[in-house]
């Protein structure tokens, strides 16, 4: 097999697995729900697809992160061996966002060459999101780091991430659907506080009704407070990365 076929079949292998979708609320009771669909999507040259059943709510110690995005499995690792070699969960980010950036600028250096028409679809809907989550200090804490790409004027291929902290709600992966959803679509406000775990679960209901090839059930549910977390539903059934 010639170097450039195994090149291209790397960044393929790669590139091709993603995950959507996760919602995540930080409830009136200042704990944090979080709802995981479980499917992942496999993306062949032939158009074809495929797809597994896996949970992407993870942790390491008391850090959570949930992964949304193209090379889910890269991000599973970068994010896993950042927070091993750090708790601090601001220097873990700052790690793992280090560490993806140069992935995916390799990768979408090569994508351009052997796979534009896929190129052109990260250019314009970005890569991935990873939200890390938990308690610290006692109080809720939710970051989302954002990952992107363009072109510079030479034509040359920038790979870049941005951190957003997050205060109330934020969904990530296919969430348009759930910014543009009809009120009588989602829970009521005295129920979305009643049943938070509900509420994130609607979310992701929205997008597996819209996406059903990309967002799928069973949803995995977690319930995080500063004592700890509880599953509420985890799929046992999961295949591992």
């Amino acid at each position: 097999m010639n170097k450039l076929l195994i090149t291209g079949l790397l960044i393929l292998c790669s590139l091709q697995g993603f995950s959507t979708c996760i919602a995540i609320y930080v409830a009136d009771n200042g704990h944090i729900y979080v709802a995981a669909d479980s499917r992942r999507t496999f993306l062949f040259a032939n158009g074809s697809s495929k797809s597994e059943s896996i949970c992407k709510i993870h942790n390491i110690g008391l850090n959570y992160f949930a992964i949304s995005g193209f090379d889910d499995g890269g991000l599973l690792k970068a994010a896993t061996e950042a927070l091993q070699q750090s708790s601090n969960i601001d220097t873990a980010i700052q790690s793992f966002g280090g560490t993806m950036k140069k992935r995916y600028q390799r990768l979408l250096t090569d994508a351009k060459l052997y796979y534009p028409v896929k190129f052109k679809q990260f250019l314009s809907d970005g890569l991935a999101a990873v939200s890390f989550f938990g308690f610290y200090n006692g109080e809720p804490n939710i970051v989302n780091v954002e990952f992107l790409c363009h072109l510079d004027k030479s034509g040359k291929v920038v790979t870049t991430y941005r951190l957003r902290r997050i205060f109330a709600r934020t969904v990530i992966g296919i969430s348009s659907d759930i910014c543009d959803a009809k009120s009588e679509d989602l829970p009521s406000e005295a129920a979305r506080e009643k049943n938070p775990e509900l509420y994130v679960e609607a979310l992701v209901k929205i997008e597996a009704k819209k996406h059903p090839l990309a967002v799928s059930e069973p949803i995995d549910l977690l319930e995080v407070g500063p004592d700890g977390a509880t599953w509420i539903r985890k799929n046992a059934n999961a295949d591992s990365y």
